[in-house]
This record gives C-alpha cells, sequence and structure tokens, in this order.
C-alpha cells in the first residue's frame, strides 16, 4: 500500500543575496555571538589546564 502524499517541489538554485541593512544586522550579531561563545569555550579549555605546568 502506497498512501504518502509527498510531491517532488522544483529544486530552487539561486546565487542572490540578500544585502538589506536588517540582513546585515543580523548577521554582524550572530557572528558577535559566535565569536563570544568560541572565546568563552576556549577560556574554560584553557581554564582546565592553567593549574599543570611545565616543569
Amino acid at each position: 500500500m502506497n498512501d504518502d502524499n509527498l510531491i517532488a517541489l522544483p529544486a530552487v538554485e539561486t546565487t542572490e543575496s540578500f544585502d538589506d541593512a536588517l540582513t546585515a544586522l543580523v548577521r554582524q550579531g550572530a557572528r558577535q555571538i559566535i565569536r563570544q561563545a568560541v572565546e568563552a569555550e576556549l577560556q574554560e579549555f584553557l581554564g582546565q589546564y592553567q593549574p599543570r605546568k611545565d616543569g
């Protein structure tokens, strides 16, 4: 029995990008959040090994 109701949609291939002010602001904010998250994760990682010192 084949009761699915899926239909194939045409593939949309586009190379256009959005360059409006809102999109730029969202992208800038996302980059800043990612940068802060990576920095926090790095600091936490390095903090785990701070007590260990080489003679």
